[in-house]
């Protein structure tokens, strides 16, 4: 159902974060096996000299766009304020955010468009009419969205009376340090050679990840801070000790030396790039200007287009 993907879509690709803690409300929607999560949040990000370049290549004036804001009176630019995603053990997913959404106009656009609402609970949820689709939306209420397989909103909308989260107070802690310090965030208390297993598709890098060194590290987390003179990236991996953080640290700044001298692009993000360790964490640092992350932002698409083609 094309209405039912633009939500999913809009709000997701027009998401940024802004250096705030995390709502409260929307991690207790989360579920308790989550291993996984990630912070975004428009209305702060979108006043940045980059969340203005972002909108300024948006394309406002498209038929489809402007049919889906009619429609369904949402106008992701403006109507989405926080995004909260979360990933569980059994890689099930579920978005859940916070704006201004007006939902029996959404769901009759969605209804017109041939999808099926179903009532549970009190909520209604809607799916798309494709036999056999699994992704779902709901919205709690006026100002609260969820997103994701069928099973993973209907926990939502079981947790949303409840008064504290129920995910593991370790990995809440380090999203919460994450989400005050970054504007886009994330935080995993998997093993990165767990998360990342499978997940790359060049695999050379999958065996990489699988390697000695990578199953040593037994946390993450990281963001981006939209600042006025530019993007800074920085991460975190908790290692299982002091001897494994700097072995990491040597293993990345040997990668970054490898950068071929020819592409002034990529070698000069990677110059960007600093590296050190505290204990038995390693920290990465890529500050770029404003100019490197708007050519980066239209690199990458055209990158990977390349990539398909061959």
């Amino acid at each position: 159902m094309n209405s039912l993907r633009a939500v999913g879509l809009a709000v997701i690709l027009t998401s940024s974060a802004a250096m705030a803690a995390i709502d409260p409300g929307l991690l207790n929607l989360v579920a308790p096996d989550a291993k996984v999560l990630s912070g975004l949040q428009v209305d702060q990000a979108i006043v940045s000299p980059f969340g203005q370049y972002i909108l300024n290549r948006m394309q406002p004036n498209d038929p489809g766009f402007l049919t889906f804001m009619a429609t369904t009176g949402f106008d992701p630019r403006h109507d989405l304020r926080e995004m909260l995603a979360a990933t569980s053990a059994n890689n099930s997913a579920l978005v859940v955010g916070r704006g201004t959404f007006q939902v029996a106009q959404i769901i009759a656009a969605a209804t017109a468009k041939g999808g099926t609402i179903t009532l549970y609970n009190t909520v209604s949820i809607i799916t798309g009419p494709d036999q056999g689709s699994k992704g779902a939306v709901a919205f709690l209420d006026g100002s609260t969205v969820a997103i994701g397989d069928l099973a993973s909103v209907k926990g939502a909308i079981d947790r949303r009376g409840a008064s504290t989260a129920g995910v593991d107070p370790a990995l809440a802690q380090s999203a919460n340090t994450a989400s005050t310090t970054n504007q886009a965030w994330f935080a995993t208390t998997t093993p990165l050679s767990d998360f990342l297993n499978g997940k790359l598709t060049n695999p050379n890098l999958n065996n990489l990840s699988q390697n000695n060194l990578f199953q040593s590290i037994l946390q993450a987390s990281g963001g981006v801070n939209l600042a006025t003179g530019g993007v800074v990236i920085t991460g975190d991996a908790t290692t299982a000790s002091t001897q494994n953080a700097q072995s990491l640290v040597d293993v990345l700044k040997f990668l970054v030396s490898m950068v071929p001298v020819d592409n002034q692009q990529i070698k000069s993000l990677a110059d960007a790039a600093t590296f050190s360790a505290n204990g038995v964490v390693a920290h990465l640092t890529l500050s770029l200007t404003e100019q490197q992350a708007e050519q980066l932002f239209t690199s990458v698409p055209k990158q990977a287009a390349t990539a398909r083609r061959h």
